[in-house]
């Protein structure tokens, strides 16, 4: 049953092709989504306004200091609003990032079984993270920017792909938690 007005999350495939066409134009172009993960289209009434996306929580963060495993956490990993002229009502991204917390929180437990005790999001500056701070996130730390991508091979632990580290290329990033 979808609503036929109102503000709405509707779970979606990772490899959507509309999420897919958001990944393709968003600021850090991610090019999928690695572990434990919950995509969602935006949608208001009919109409998609993109996509926003739960994710395992980020090994190391400097600043944040948790209760409970990583498998409490949640990672915002994925956040894109494409407006198409206006937002369909005000303050509509913090609005979204509400119904995304308390959905996720529903939906990830009955997916993993695990109890979600914070939310956390990494954002590239220099953008400041103005929905995040207005939806009562915290900014607790800042990343050294270091990207990871796995490459053929094997690790020494025996886990496939070696991890390259891109040590030239630094994207710090603002590290945001909310806690529940």
């Amino acid at each position: 049953m979808t609503p036929k007005n109102g503000l709405w999350l509707k779970v979606v495939h990772k490899y959507d092709f509309e999420i897919m066409q958001d990944m393709a134009v968003h600021y850090s172009k991610p090019r999928g989504f690695v572990g434990r993960s919950i995509c969602y289209a935006i949608m208001f009434g009919e109409k998609r306004y993109g996509h926003i996306v739960g994710g395992s929580a980020t090994k190391f963060l400097p600043g944040r200091v948790v209760a409970g495993s990583l498998n409490n956490g949640v990672n915002n990993i994925f956040f894109h609003i494409t407006p198409n002229g206006k937002y369909p009502v005000r303050n509509f991204m913090q609005k979204v990032l509400r119904l995304y917390r308390k959905t996720v929180e529903r939906d990830w437990f009955e997916k993993y079984r695990n109890i979600v005790l914070w939310h956390e999001s990494l954002v590239e500056p220099p953008r400041i993270g103005e929905c995040y701070i207005r939806d009562g996130w915290e900014m607790v730390g800042k990343t050294k920017g270091f990207t990871c991508k796995r490459v053929s091979g094997r690790e020494k632990n025996g886990m496939s792909g070696k991890r390259v580290w891109d040590t030239k290329n630094l994207r710090p990033k603002l590290v945001f938690i909310k806690f529940i």
